[in-house]
């Protein structure tokens, strides 16, 4: 997954040399077609200098092509294709000089010159449009339209539509064309490419690095929008339950935002005990819960299943306020801190152990407050190293012995798996209109490629990934792929995208983060069913390996310790 990353990078700098070369390929043309414009005003002035050679006999071949550029250019004036054909092959003979001046009439075109000029057409066509091969690589990773794209385009259009049948002209135009499709699809060849190599490589490192005994862990973020949920909306917890035959859950995060009204209060708030109520009624009574703890709106509960309930070592829970002035509740997270132990048998059997960190946040709200968002995540992760226990995290100091700066990158580090869910607010970069306008092909269409292309429109000005692109914050951090509609913001009780005066544009806010080694994403999706809230529950659940793992020390096979001189002297 962290080599995925370096797909994306690769891919945004393939993206901005191809726009550099398109931009030079399209300066390239201009040159092009002023040199050729140039030239047509030589070859009409030598034009007429042989008319007036040629004598009064050669004047009935000259003012029989006359017309004939008239007639072409009203023929350009409608869209018939004989018309125009006609035409052009007309007007190349008299460039080429094969009108038969002594006879008096213009010179026919040959069969053969009319094949090679369907021929160009066709090629002409099978490059412009997008059943070509190069036009389907290219559409595979989809971008919004640039403003140098937009000019080539109408450029293109300009050209289908100009009066003046210049032969070597449009031999030019289409050869930059070619050109610039051959480079963007090769760069596209070599990325499809490079990602498949990556994508292997990554399914046999997890093959090696997983064990038949990992852990299986269930992530929920929902934010509840201060309305307890139905019955029937949270029944999707059970998914997670273990059955009979050992498929299922180990480990159950539930993270919830927004579940109480962001007020004082000195009891805790009936829809956090409905939620909490809601998960142990679903998960059954096999599930222990380890951890519940509340800040603000913001819920988080871990449960256990009793199976592996005796490899528990170590849970922790501590919290980080990042509201107004890092003082009110309205905004912060939730942090677990769990190491689990797995003891061997036998000498045969190994120890396996893991240190473990779950957060559940509720980071700064609106589209502009990127870098908000960036720091609360940073000052979240920074204050869970300060408040981690010392058994479970060694304190870090300075060469002097004082205590060394909490940053947060010695609490990743220390880390085997970390968790970070919840309602991140990231949104999308791009006008409503248009998010709009892709979501409703995305629900009318059943082509998956269409629907992938479609996806990548939109995920690809999603400012998380742009975050975690860039380093800004959550470095390292990787997530399933998103295959789920935006989860954000709907009008309560309904389907539809935000309709009041604000018109907010939907993205997907509630996210799963994760940092890891030794990880294997399982499903990651959203309950479009769960409508009670203008949010969407979204759910993951992933294969964990062991983190450190080391030889079985039984007891019984334990050394005596030696005795003392002082007592084997009084003996």
């Amino acid at each position: 997954n962290s080599l995925e990353s370096d797909v994306v990078k690769f891919h945004e700098a393939d993206l901005k040399e191809e726009e550099v070369s398109e931009s030079s390929a399209a300066a390239w043309a201009d040159d092009i077609l002023e040199d050729l414009k140039g030239s047509e005003i030589g070859e009409e002035a030598q034009e007429e200098e042989d008319e007036e050679i040629a004598g009064d006999g050669d004047s009935g071949a000259v003012g029989g092509a006359a017309p004939m550029d008239d007639e072409m250019e009203e023929g350009n004036d409608f869209e018939s294709e004989p018309v125009v054909e006609d035409n052009a092959d007309e007007a190349r003979d008299e460039e080429k000089g094969l009108v038969e001046e002594d006879e008096g009439d213009a010179s026919v075109p040959t069969d053969d010159s009319a094949d090679k000029e369907e021929g160009e057409n066709e090629a002409d066509a099978s490059i412009l449009t997008d059943d070509s091969p190069d036009a389907s690589a290219t559409a595979s990773l989809p971008s919004i339209p640039t403003e140098e794209e937009n000019a080539e385009e109408a450029l293109d259009i300009q050209s289908d539509t100009n009066d003046e049948p210049s032969h070597s002209k449009q031999d030019d135009k289409i050869i930059v064309k070619v050109e610039i499709e051959q480079t963007s699809a090769s760069k596209q060849d070599r990325y499809v490419t490079k990602k498949e190599e990556i994508n292997e490589t990554i399914d046999e490192l997890e093959t090696e690095k997983l064990d038949d005994d990992c852990l299986t862990l269930s992530v929920v973020t929902w934010n509840l929008a201060e309305k307890a949920p139905s019955e029937e909306e949270a029944s999707f917890f059970g998914r997670f339950r273990k059955k009979s035959n050992g498929v299922g859950s180990d480990l159950v995060l539930i993270g919830a935002q927004e579940c109480e009204e962001i007020k004082p209060r000195r009891t805790e708030g009936h829809r956090s005990r409905h939620i909490r109520r809601m998960g142990i009624m679903m998960l059954g009574k096999e599930y222990v819960p380890l951890a519940i703890h509340s800040l603000g709106g913001i819920q988080c509960a871990l449960y256990c299943h009793r199976d592996v309930l005796g490899d528990v070592e170590i849970i922790d829970i501590a919290d980080v306020t990042c509201g107004v002035g890092n003082v009110f509740h309205n905004k912060g997270a939730i942090g677990v801190y769990l190491k689990m132990k797995h003891r061997g048998q036998d000498e045969k059997e190994q120890t396996k152990s893991s240190r473990m960190l779950f957060v559940t946040g509720h980071l700064a709200a609106h589209v502009k407050n990127v870098d908000a968002r960036n720091n609360d995540s940073k000052r979240i992760i920074g204050e869970l190293e300060a408040q981690a226990p010392a058994r479970f995290l060694r304190p870090r100091r300075n060469r002097d012995g004082s205590p060394a700066e909490c940053d947060g990158s010695h609490l990743l580090r220390s880390m085997d798996h970390v968790f970070f869910a919840g309602d991140l607010n990231y949104r999308i970069d791009l006008p409503r209109e248009y998010v709009e306008r892709c979501i409703l092909d995305i629900q009318q269409t059943n082509n998956v490629e269409t629907v992938a292309s479609l996806m990548n429109k939109l995920l690809r000005r999603d400012q998380l990934l742009q975050t975690i692109s860039s380093g800004r914050a959550f470095a390292d951090f990787n997530e399933g792929q998103i295959a789920f509609l935006p989860t954000f913001k709907f009008d309560k009780g309904t389907s539809e995208y935000d309709t009041s005066h604000k018109q907010r544009v939907p993205a997907w806010t509630d996210r799963i983060l994760f940092k890891s080694d030794k990880v294997r994403v399982l499903e990651y999706q959203s309950v479009p069913e769960a409508k009670h809230s203008d949010h969407r529950p979204v759910f993951g659940t992933f294969r964990l390996g062991w983190g450190i793992v080391e030889k079985t020390k039984l007891k019984g096979f334990a050394r005596k310790p030696k005795r003392s001189r002082s007592r084997q002297k009084k003996n």
